[in-house]
């Protein structure tokens, strides 16, 4: 524990160590498939070095702040680009350019009280929480879930800038309501339709949960952004003049300790361009052990005028070991494909790893 300043509000230091064997493999159509094996800090929360702190300001209300940064332990690298398609290993084009050193994951400062709270900064959007809430494998960046190819934005992130995020006071045992508003970072340059507006956007959730169920409804409107071109073939653009409307509903039940099973379906519109999928989901703990499955299919529908729709493959096979309450080993595996309805341009993918995740 640290104390900081002379009032003695207090920050805690906390982080996650992430760190696995990975093998990937992208094949787009009949070409040669891109591979890649190594090390890989990502599958399992990442790498992340956080302070988060909180103050008594009297009458009941708290002030706190939480700063959190993400970094690739493995080689310094928090990505790569490599192959010879637009569809690589990375998800990025060839030959682009990846990020070094260390990254803001979040960074927010905020107030909670008997109004609830309310949170300024960089942060998760709400379609991201709903998804993670329900998904098996611990929203793992690898293949092998299509509602989060539905969420994930065209550069790739599941956080907002410049965001304000409130939540209400809890009215009912079990209900959580929260609603957003965020902010790009592009300049809108006069006239210039490109840079409209780009990254603004609304979201809100509701969950509730009583005994072993769990239900959670998101929806998030982004101006001028488009999905992750990346991870699929016929995702819709970016567009000036339509929004990028995202809704995620997610639903789970734990039936007495023994199993818990899981739906989630996402579903992405950028004017006439759609992206939608949905998972099925088990896991039975076994002791110290948790074995889960998951599967799924959605299909896409691109912005250009005679786009293909394609259909969307997806499954995921998790095995977690807790070591200690702090540190897990884990295997997973998982798989996507995506298809044409003419059955041609087909893009595979396929990871599979082993690691260890301890947390601080």
């Amino acid at each position: 524990m640290l104390y900081l300043g002379t009032s003695f509000a207090n920050a805690t230091i906390y982080g996650i160590f992430d760190q696995a064997y990975q093998s990937d493999k992208v094949t787009v159509g009949t070409g040669t498939a891109n591979t890649k094996k190594g090390i890989t800090g990502t599958l399992n929360g990442g790498n992340a070095l956080g302070f988060k702190g909180n103050e008594d300001l009297g009458n009941g209300i708290n002030a706190n702040f939480l700063i959190e940064f993400g970094m690739e332990a493995s080689d310094g690298m928090s990505g790569y680009s490599a192959g010879t398609s637009t569809n690589t290993l990375s998800g990025a084009a060839a030959g682009a350019s990846v990020s070094n050193g260390v990254s803001n994951r979040q960074s927010f400062v905020g107030l909670s009280g008997g109004f609830g709270s309310i949170k300024i900064g960089k942060q998760y959007s709400e379609v991201f929480n709903a998804y993670c809430a329900y998904d098996m494998g611990g929203c793992a960046a690898m293949v092998g879930s299509v509602p989060l190819a539905v969420i994930i934005d065209e550069s790739g992130d599941v956080r907002r800038s410049n965001q304000v995020n409130f939540s209400l006071p809890k009215f009912v045992d079990g209900l959580s309501i929260n609603v957003g508003k965020s902010y790009g970072e592009a300049v809108k340059m006069g006239a210039t339709a490109g840079n409209k507006n780009s990254g603004d956007g609304t979201n809100y959730s509701i969950s509730y949960r009583i005994g072993g169920f769990a239900g959670t409804l998101a929806s998030e409107t982004l101006d001028n952004t488009g999905s992750f071109a990346g991870a699929l073939v016929n995702g819709p653009t970016a567009s000036t003049t339509s929004k990028k409307k995202t809704t995620v509903t997610g639903l789970s039940y734990d039936i007495s300790g023994m199993a818990k099973v899981s739906y989630t379906n996402a579903k992405a519109t950028v004017g006439t361009g759609s992206v939608k999928g949905n998972n099925f989901g088990v896991s039975v703990p076994l002791g110290a052990a948790t074995v889960a499955f998951q599967a799924g299919n959605g299909d896409t529908k691109g912005t250009a005028v005679g786009a293909t729709t394609s259909k969307l493959k997806a499954s995921q096979m998790i095995f977690n070991y807790a070591l200690s309450k702090r540190t897990l080993a884990y295997f997973r595996q998982g798989s996507q494909t995506e298809t044409t309805s003419t059955g041609v341009n087909a893009v595979k993918s396929s990871t599979t790893a082993f690691g260890i995740n301890h947390s601080f």
